[in-house]
């Protein structure tokens, strides 16, 4: 990497920061300085969680638009709105040899701000309908975004090599799934369940491996046949954890009517209620990590304040990852090393500050790069080397460029509406995002209203492509069983009961639903994944004691009989579940 004078002093940088953005302190330990140093970047000025919000507000999941490819005319399924000011399209055109990215090159302007220029260049440069690989190395995944390699996949978004996927997130193994979200190991016929593999049939569950038809199933192993349970460990005909007949099973499941929405919809408020009194384990960190925090961390070593992440090395602050190392503050990344701020940078080195730049090297800020080296401010380059603001240049041309403008950067930083400064190793701001807020991932985790939003200079999408008051069929004149929904319900428009949303039953779901003998879902696609991710933990860590008083466990001599053992989790100290160390979970539940 060129870097040419020292342009800032990582050295004598302070421990403890105020976050520039929401004015809350956080720290930076001490070898995280080395990071930094050892990347040339300066030590980031907004805190973890206003970095991710960041982050996430760059990319959009689940909105999707009917559009024209601009280059063929094709009508395209796109992650862009109509009023984006995005140029798409279709990945067929885009990777095709009909145009040429470096012919939007520019000159690096140093009276305007670097971020003013990348995003008038972005809303110039043509970019990719949406991403994934439909056509070319998947079959039938037109409805998907950021997937690849896969059959058959529909309303689904982030994964690889699956077959048979519909309304899913991040699911890179098995097949025949339906309302699933973290799934990291091979399953089949699995239906609203969450973080977890190696398994069949298995519904409304969640961190559960090696189970067998079963259903509302919470963090159990090798189970088969069992109904509403939690940590349980090599179990058959278990109902609340207690084991009984094959005789007495079946018939408590049979009463229970789990064919019709409403039996489905008791047991789930059942089973919520069971699972309060159930002690939990402060973090899923298990299958061989080494020091590591965070939550549902699997085969890693060294990872801090990571989420959904297995067999990486040495990261930090990363969610949905895999097989990573020596890196920072990535999202949906796999397969990279000293990497850091980026989204989906997948198989690459020294990549920063980037979006859906793959199989690349020493490139910052870029989107939509691949298969590139030494590239800054580019976007929609293939095989590009050497190039600013997508204009070729010699290696020594770029060599001696890049450091004034980082020093550009940092002299004449943007300035966002609420005052935030963006110099050098900053991710773009949110407010030029090409999304409204309420279009992207970032508002699950970080709601705002449209006033709030707006407020801070964010975009808001007016007019998602939804439509409501059309229904034919309201939600309670559905047949309450599956076994008596009839294949006419395929011509019929539903209504979303929480958010009035009108919805279609397609035919490969009909069949899903019958083959598990699941009802007919009442909400729409939307609603129940964010009903899902409302069942999953918050990626934020809080610093706890083991809640244990059993004076079966050996505590010592402690005087309140109370296990001693602290731990970082994700459970926030407000929450009723019972929250067990390591040692005491295991003494307790298996």
């Amino acid at each position: 990497m060129c870097q040419g004078k020292k342009l800032y002093n990582i050295s004598m940088q302070q421990g403890t920061k105020t976050c520039q953005n929401c004015k809350l302190t956080f720290n930076i330990e001490p070898d995280y300085f080395g990071f930094y140093k050892k990347l040339k970047v300066p030590p980031p000025t907004f805190c973890p969680e206003c970095r991710r919000q960041r982050r996430w507000a760059w990319r959009n999941n689940l909105s999707l638009y009917s559009k024209k490819c601009e280059l063929c005319g094709k009508s395209v399924i796109s992650i862009y709105s109509p009023d984006s000011g995005i140029i798409v399209y279709c990945n067929k055109c885009w990777w095709s040899d009909k145009w040429d990215p470096k012919s939007y090159g520019r000159d690096y302007n140093f009276s305007k701000p670097f971020f003013t220029q990348f995003n008038e260049l972005l809303k110039r440069v043509p970019q990719m309908a949406i991403v994934n690989d439909d056509g070319i190395a998947s079959l039938n995944c037109e409805y998907t975004h950021d997937w690849w390699f896969s059959k058959n996949c529909y309303m689904s978004f982030s994964g690889w090599y699956v077959e048979n996927i519909m309304y899913s997130f991040f699911i890179i193994a098995g097949k025949d799934m339906l309302d699933c979200s973290n799934i990291l190991a091979k399953t089949e016929s699995m239906y609203e369940c969450i973080n977890c593999g190696h398994s069949y049939r298995l519904k409304y569950s969640q961190i559960c491996s090696l189970c067998v038809d079963s259903q509302f199933m919470y963090e159990c192993r090798n189970c088969t046949d069992c109904f509403m349970c939690a940590g349980l460990l090599n179990k058959k005909y278990c109902f609340k954890n207690r084991e009984y007949s094959k005789e007495e099973y079946e018939k408590i499941l049979k009463s229970y009517h789990l064919d019709t929405w409403s039996g489905v919809e008791k047991a789930q408020k059942e089973y919520d209620e069971f699972l309060l009194s159930q002690r939990r384990r402060y973090a899923w960190l298990r299958n061989q990590n080494l020091n590591c925090t965070g939550d549902f961390v699997g085969h890693s070593k060294n990872l801090k304040n990571c989420f959904v992440a297995r067999e990486c090395e040495n990261c930090r602050d990363c969610q949905f990852v895999t097989t990573d190392k020596d890196s920072a503050d990535l999202t949906l990344t796999g397969q990279v090393s000293e990497c850091y701020d980026s989204v989906t940078c997948d198989q690459s080195q020294l990549n920063f500050f980037a979006l859906f730049s793959v199989k690349s090297q020493d490139l910052r800020y870029t989107q939509h790069c691949h298969s590139s080296k030494h590239l800054f401010g580019c976007t929609a380059l293939r095989n590009g080397n050497y190039c600013i603001l997508n204009k070729q240049y010699t290696k020594e041309e770029y060599e001696n460029l890049v450091p004034k403008i980082i020093e550009q950067m940092n002299s004449f930083p943007y300035a966002d509406k609420i005052g935030n400064k963006y110099r050098y190793g900053e991710f773009y701001p949110a407010e030029l995002s090409p999304f409204g807020y309420n279009e992207s991932s970032a508002m699950a985790p970080f709601p705002l209203s449209r006033e709030e939003a707006k407020s801070r200079g964010y975009k808001w999408q007016e007019n998602m492509q939804r439509t409501s008051g059309r229904e034919t069929l309201p939600p309670e004149d559905i047949p309450d069983s599956i076994n008596d929904v009839p294949d006419g319900i395929l011509d019929q428009i539903l209504c979303c009961l929480d958010c009035g949303r009108n919805y279609k039953i397609v035919q490969n779901e009909l069949l899903f639903y019958k083959k598990m003998v699941i009802p007919i879902p009442r909400r729409c696609f939307y609603c129940r994944h964010k009903r899902r991710e409302k069942r999953q933990n918050p990626f934020k860590l809080w610093h706890r004691q083991c809640m244990c008083q059993n004076p079966e466990h050996d505590h010592g001599a402690q005087p309140t009989g109370r296990c001693p053992n602290e731990f970082e989790t994700s459970y926030a100290p407000d929450r009723r579940e019972v929250i067990y160390c390591e040692s005491c979970y295991q003494k307790e539940v298996y």
